[in-house]
């Protein structure tokens, strides 16, 4: 792909990380393999010329691009894309920061869509009308106004935009997960969910022996769940599941070369398409104006998972480890293993809650 040239990025990495005892973000693990500023860096790779703001007292590698450094201290971000403005060659820079690891590639290209010199900057909305000034383009038309606000001291970026000419990209009318894509981590809390969850809508994998009663709690949990006001997804594989016996209406179309068929009444749709990847992921997005999914087994794959270890069936651990949130069980000997977290598979209701405080709904 050829890179990216009329538009440089911008990475601010030179906050104080108060709530995050002062670490700096930029270096925080995302996974096992990237820090927070490899994968945003990964995810902007194809501009050509990137930057990276940091401040005075922080001293670290970056993965690629340019290091600046801003020259007044305490003045906030305004001051990281003051800096951004004047080091750039091209007329304009498309600014994001080091605490939002969940930005991906075709997010930045639907917003530099809208690059236009008609505009001192181009800034995202959600559906609820939240504006992100640090997530769009700046254009070199703003230096002018960006420097008397430094010098007046002010450096609230929502009073820069109202004297701004900015045009508001409203993603009410996407399909794009703001509350994914625009989650700031700026807590050991939210440090934690995105490790959990790598970033997605929260979701649970109920794993166990075969027998063990995975599909009764999943019962259990969803009538918590909708007593409580909450909409809950749940997806399930089976390898001996044959869905071309679901419907022969459909059946017939897909022998005859569809490669989607959608078949829906007056209460539900079901729609059916040939699996083309494995990425489990993408599965997770048909789900995403849902508060939480209930996965059912997937006990090899690396994801949040609770174990049930029941005594009439198996007392011994099966899953992958990765990610185990804890253990219920019947059994007092796994009860009462201090070292071990568990708890009582007859108690849905403190399995319920717990999963809302781990989950952080």
């Amino acid at each position: 792909m050829n890179k990216i040239e009329n538009i440089d990025a911008l990475v601010l990495a030179g906050g104080k990380s108060s709530r995050m005892n002062f670490l700096d973000k930029a270096l925080l693990k995302y996974d096992k393999n990237k820090t927070f500023l490899e994968k945003i860096t990964q995810e902007l790779d194809d501009f050509e010329n990137l930057m990276v703001s940091i401040n005075k007292n922080q001293n670290f590698l970056i993965p690629r691009g340019t290091i600046i450094t801003d020259t007044i201290e305490n003045a906030g971000p305004i001051e990281g894309i003051y800096q951004g403005l004047i080091n750039t060659k091209s007329d304009f820079i498309f600014v994001t920061t080091c605490d939002m690891p969940n930005i991906t590639k075709e997010f930045i290209n639907f917003i530099l869509q809208f690059i236009s010199h008609d505009y001192d900057a181009v800034i995202i909305k959600d559906g609820k009308g939240k504006t992100y000034p640090l997530f769009g383009i700046y254009n070199k038309s703003a230096l002018s106004t960006i420097e008397r606000s430094i010098m007046d001291k002010n450096y609230r970026l929502q009073e820069l935009l109202s004297e701004l000419n900015v045009k508001y990209i409203n993603l009410s009318n996407t399909t794009f997960d703001c509350q994914k894509l625009l989650r700031s981590i700026d807590t050991q809390e939210e440090l934690k969910f995105n490790s959990i969850f790598m970033g997605n809508k929260p979701f649970v994998a109920i794993c166990g022996a075969k027998n063990s009663g995975k599909t009764l709690l999943i019962e259990e949990l969803l009538k918590h769940f909708n007593d409580a006001g909450f909409k809950v997804a749940t997806i399930k594989f089976d390898s001996d599941y044959n869905l071309d016996g679901l419907d022969e209406e459909l059946n017939r179309y897909k022998k005859s070369g569809a490669k989607g068929s959608l078949l829906f009444s007056k209460n539900s749709y079901i729609l059916l398409k040939d699996r083309v990847n494995n990425n489990f992921f993408q599965y997770l997005n048909y789900f995403k104006d849902f508060d939480i999914i209930l996965l059912e087994d997937f006990k090899h794959e690396p994801f949040p998972k609770i174990e049930i270890l029941k005594e009439s069936i198996s007392l011994t651990p099966s899953c992958n480890p990765t990610n185990l949130l804890f253990y219920v069980s019947d059994s007092n000997k796994i009860l009462e293993d201090k070292s071990l977290k568990s708890i009582n598979l007859k108690d849905t209701i403190s399995i319920f809650k717990e999963i809302l405080k781990i989950s952080n709904l």
